[in-house]
């Protein structure tokens, strides 16, 4: 097998993706939200910037989160390497779901569209170990 073939992202176990040093990989979020919690390691994550607002950059460390829009895509890359997981969050989940939850979610979506607005990162610890 070619090695150059291989992807430089890694899956190893159920949910966790290793990404080595110096290795970059770009994530398209969907379907529907992630959350996406570093293991072990650093990741700088990057979203593109629109022609109203600048590029957003994110540091997460190790236990460290964040939620992660559908649609967005962002870079990431390793410093020096991570290990991370891309959990669907419970929130995404139809079961127990109340149609006001739905709404609201759609409601800043739609908003979020008509302004033309990339989804700003932040670093959420809610799912820090």
């Amino acid at each position: 097998m070619n090695s150059t073939l291989m992807r430089k992202s890694q899956r190893s176990g159920d949910s966790t993706w290793s990404l080595p040093a110096q290795a970059s990989t770009t994530l398209r979020v969907g379907p529907g939200p992630r959350v996406l919690q570093v293991q072990e390691g650093r990741l700088w994550l990057t979203t593109a910037g629109t022609d109203d607002e600048a590029a957003t950059d994110l540091w997460l460390e190790a236990g460290e989160s964040v939620d992660l829009a559908d649609g967005l895509v962002v870079v990431m890359e390793a410093w020096p390497a991570a290990r991370y997981q891309l959990m669907v969050p419970p929130s995404a989940c139809k079961r127990g779901q109340s149609r006001h939850s739905t709404l609201n979610r759609f409601v800043g979506w739609m908003t979020e569209l008509v302004r033309h607005r990339a989804p700003v990162l932040a670093p959420d610890r809610r799912y820090a170990h």
